[in-house]
């Protein structure tokens, strides 16, 4: 289709091409896409946001980007091949902006006359373009939720500006009433169309109608906000009260005292590649337009380079036209020191047209009349960058229809309407910006090298703007070669163009410290990862956790550090190289600091998880009693302490073993069992900690750290029992256990064997791991409760996988006499589990439903997504046997177990799948879960387990028909 005969439409009713004067019918997911696209007319568009705007998140389909090219393949049917291009990772419309209604629209309004009469024409034929609710009918709720807003607020300020001109000319026909009429109607919160309708009502004679809507406007904001009219409609109540002569003249307001030939007019230029934060844009224009019953406040925060300033004043530029009495617009910061509120509202108060011998000397005569030059005028105050609280808090006007967007790199605490934090932009949204910079097709070329760079710049704006400039200066650059320089040592000296850089925001904030302040501040550099806690940064700063907590505090509160979970900070990436680019006094003592305090706290965690368990070994025993170690009152907060700082606790001791003292390495590989040890019961999970296990191995450590060295083997040798790498898992299991004989240490000893015992029952070996267990329960007897407890629990389970049910029984009795496990334990969900196998053995399926739920129980109180799983495959397994349907329980398994290193676990629900899919005569899908389940253990070489058995008993349904309930648990 030529593109002379498109026509886009936007703004009123279903989005929708026109040929010519036809309309050509397009379904509702093309018509999304064409609107996406349309908004950024001429603009390329990942296919990231995209997918944003079309579904959420839970409605994503499988390939996002397969459907959206589908759905552009449709349109270029529509309206031509060449005006959906693809470009890199997104697409673009190439159209005429003319061919749009909304950039037709925008063109009609910025017509630039001096004459009220063709202004007024040109606005109408603008608004004769609007016909409805902006983008309807698409039946994407995401597209709609995010943009229309702030198009239907651009198209309203067109109309009261409209209205207004009509108003001083004096077009008051009948027509233009009903028009406001049903602008109050449809849109009852914009109180200046209200005091349109009452002025044309006053001016044509009808008092009575004028008087009687200002009442039908108070029982709207109140009924509706619980509010009341603001100064602009009381004002014009009262004076219409008061019968004043002025009203009736059909011409402009008169002039506020101090008028200025010209309304100030101080925005800066908004970015050409603004791209991004709908959400936060949409909060400021429903913000900007809201019924003016007092002065709007904006509050956006974030870190420097974040894109605070491009954000405002991308939205004050939406909203210029409901601001026709000026924009003001002034610099609150210079060079990181704030300026004082006297002098800033000197120079408003000589932007609004005082003398600079009318103005007051006083901090509060200057704050007053600054008031009453406001107090009768529509003004839109930008405070950029501003310092703290007191500095706007004699800024803000006292009343009239003004609103004021305040940026700032602090967190400070202002009486404000809206308070907006911005974060890092997407890496969708960051594509979307270096390809707006750069070019789409150079980032399309080098598809690698551009998510390197996307990467190094962390989300930072201000670093993809000063990215994007140097390769559009640089043209025969390769992005290779910038990625090259931007992921060695000293990044951001490359993040620096036409004297803006990355470091010299991040110079001026620090430079507002304490000099103290800033030295500890540049030691977190010495941190093996981009977070620290409050425990942490007082072992390493040698000062109370009070105090350090305070100065955790105030980085956060200056933007160079972000809250997290209580307790925790973290830092963005280009954070993290500005501190590692410039190292503070962090030293090796400084990090046995720290390493020794986590020490203490994981010990203290473990004591609170393993009750009763073995005494500490000197070395631990006597950093607890030194260090200053976290104290757990619940099961609840270990968890809650543990996972946040899981990078931070790793990165430590990986750091300390490489330590020349010798005494710091041994330190170091204390840590790394515990806190295995520490995971596993606490959520199940120790995968986390594999690298740092295999490192105490392997390092050339003293003699003193011996039995950290079997303690890792022995750690190390249950997580690859987990997963289902039996030949190395045997391999470190016989490593550890010649490591504690040969240092005499039975209780060590005594706990391999107890999970060796494990090893053989996830190898089907189950007489092997009867035969293991028995050897552990001898050897336990003299060791504490809590050991007896666990190696009692793992022979029940054993004996009743072997079919030993008498005997299991026996030895579950012995165990509930020897201890009852706490709740949310590892011991009380083996508990849960050996009954479990003992009613599936016993042929009591609906026991064994009964048990497996309390095991599901018992995971979920754990948080262990691994138990979760294998409980409810085990649920699975019962209700199958039971008769009942299983699907919905087995494929809840599988969702949880899918991507764990659980490889044999995820096998059995495959298993348990396939019986149920069976039992339903969907054989098709029986055959792909076999066959899933074969492909996951020839991958993982898992051999001939036990879960093989069921897979056969799976084929043998499959080729004779048996029937799943006949089937026995193994």
């Amino acid at each position: 289709m030529p593109e002379s005969e498109v026509f886009v439409r936007l703004l009123g009713g279903p989005v929708e091409v026109l040929q010519g004067t036809e309309r050509v019918a397009l379904a509702r997911r093309p018509a999304a896409v064409l609107a996406a696209l349309a908004l950024r007319l001429n603009v390329p568009v990942s296919y990231g946001v995209i997918a944003e705007l079309l579904w959420s998140p839970d409605e994503l389909p499988a390939s996002p980007r397969r459907a959206i090219q589908t759905y552009a393949s449709r349109l270029r049917e529509v309206i031509g091949r060449d005006a959906v291009v693809a470009h890199g990772d997104g697409l673009r419309l190439q159209l005429d902006p003319d061919r749009v209604d909304l950039y037709r629209f925008r063109r009609l309004v910025d017509t630039d006359t001096d004459s009220p009469r063709e202004e007024l024409d040109a606005l109408s034929q603008a608004l004769d373009l609007w016909t409805g609710a902006p983008l309807s009918g698409l039946g994407v709720d995401q597209l709609a939720e995010v943009e229309r807003p702030a198009l239907l607020d651009e198209i309203l300020n067109v109309a009261e500006r409209r209205n207004e001109l009509r108003l001083r000319l004096g077009d008051l026909d009948e027509a233009f009433i009903a028009s406001l009429r049903r602008l109050t109607a449809e849109h009852p919160w914009r109180e200046r169309t209200w005091c349109h309708l009452m002025l044309a009502l006053y001016r044509t004679g009808r008092q009575g109608e004028a008087l009687s809507t200002f009442t039908d406007l108070v029982g709207v904001l109140r009924d509706g906000l619980g509010i009341d009219p603001g100064a602009e409609a009381t004002q014009l109540h009262q004076r219409m009260l008061a019968t004043d002569p002025h009203l009736l003249e059909p011409a402009a307001p008169a002039a506020p005292p101090a008028a200025t030939a010209e309304p100030p007019a101080q925005l800066p230029a908004g970015s050409p590649a603004f791209v991004g934060r709908r959400r936060e844009l949409a909060e400021l224009a429903a913000l900007l337009d809201r019924p003016a019953d007092r002065v709007r406040v904006a509050v956006v925060s974030g870190p420097a380079g974040v894109g605070k300033t491009t954000t405002v004043i991308e939205a004050a530029h939406r909203a210029r036209a409901r601001f026709p009495d000026g924009q003001l617009y002034l610099a609150g910061s210079n060079g990181g020191t704030g300026v004082p509120a006297r002098d800033l509202l000197g120079t408003f108060l000589r932007d609004l047209g005082t003398t600079s011998a009318d103005i007051p000397a006083s901090l509060a005569d200057r704050a007053a009349l600054f008031r009453s030059l406001c107090a009768r005028r529509r003004l839109l105050v930008v405070i950029d960058d501003a310092h703290s609280a007191d500095q706007i808090t004699d800024l803000l006007p006292g009343a009239g229809d003004c609103a004021v967007l305040v940026t700032t790199r602090r967190r400070i605490a202002v009486p404000a309407n809206l308070t907006l934090d911005l974060d890092t932009i997407t890496t969708a949204e960051s594509h979307e910006l270096l390809a707006t910079l750069a070019g789409a097709a150079r980032l399309a070329a080098e598809p690698d090298a551009t998510a390197a760079i996307i990467h190094a710049c962390a989300g930072s704006p201000l670093a993809l703007h000063i990215i994007g400039g140097r390769l559009a200066t640089r043209p025969a650059w390769p992005l290779a070669h910038l990625r090259d320089r931007l992921t060695g040592p000293g990044r951001l000296a490359e993040l620096r163009l036409d004297g803006h850089s990355v470091q010299a925001v991040l110079d001026a904030t620090t430079s507002t410290l304490d000099p103290t302040d800033a030295t500890r501040f540049h030691t977190l550099g010495t941190l093996p990862a981009d977070l620290v806690d409050v425990e942490t940064a007082a072992a390493l700063w040698e000062i109370g956790r009070p105090d350090a907590r305070d100065l955790l505090e105030h980085l956060s509160d200056v933007r160079l550090l972000e809250p997290g979970v209580p307790g925790c900070y973290r830092w963005h990436g280009l954070i993290g190289n500005y501190l590692r680019d410039r190292p503070g006094h962090g030293d090796h003592a400084g990090l046995r600091r720290m390493l020794r305090q986590a020490i203490a706290s994981i010990t203290n965690a473990r004591g609170r998880l393993r009750p009763g368990d073995r005494p500490h070994q000197p070395i631990v025993a006597a950093i607890t009693a030194e260090a200053d170690g976290v104290v757990f009152a619940e099961r609840g907060d270990v968890h809650a302490w543990v996972h946040p700082r899981l990078t931070l606790l790793t990165g430590l001791a990986r750091d300390a073993l490489t330590s020349p003292d010798e005494n710091q390495a041994v330190e170091a590989a204390s840590l790394a069992p515990n806190l295995d040890v520490l995971l596993t019961e606490c959520c199940g999970r120790h995968d986390n900690v594999e690298e740092l296990l295999r490192a105490v191995t392997v390092m050339p450590l003293p003699p003193a750290a011996d039995r950290f060295v079997a303690a890792s083997w022995q750690n190390l040798a249950t997580m690859l029992a987990s997963r289902g790498q039996f030949t190395e898992a045997r391999a470190a299991a016989e490593r550890a256990i010649a490591l504690w004989r040969q240092q005499g240490d039975q209780f060590g000893e005594a706990g391999m064997l107890n999970n060796l015992a494990v090893l053989h029952e996830r190898m089907g070996d189950y007489a092997t791991a009867v035969q293991v267990a028995r050897r552990c329960i001898a050897a336990v007897e003299a060791q504490p409760v809590a050991l007896r407890l666990r190696c009692q629990l793992t022979f029940a389970q054993v004996l009743a996988r072997q079919g030993d049910l008498d005997e299991a029984r026996d030895a579950l009795a012995a165990a509930r006499e020897l201890h009852v496990p706490e709740p949310g334990s590892l011991d009380a969900h083996t508990l849960r589990m050996a009954e479990t196998y003992i009613r599936l053995g016993s042929d009591r399926p609906a026991d064994a439903i009964h048990a497996a739920q309390k095991a599901v129980a018992a995971a979920r109180e754990m948080g262990s997504d691994r138990r979760i799983g294998k409980s409810t495959v085990l649920l699975a397994r019962a209700r199958r046997l039971a008769g009942q349907d299983s699907q919905d329980t087995a494929a809840a398994a599988l969702q949880v177990l899918l991507g764990l290193p659980d490889v044999q676990a995820t096998c059995e629900a495959l298993i348990e799948l396939a019986h149920a899919h069976r039992a339903r005569g969907d054989l098709d899908s029986a055959d792909a879960c076999v066959a899933e389940a074969t492909r996951l253990a020839d991958q993982a070489g898992l051999g001939r387990t036990h879960w093989a058995d069921g897979l056969l008993g799976c084929l043998e349904q499959r080729l004779t028909g048996n029937e799943v309930g006949e089937s026995r648990t193994e």
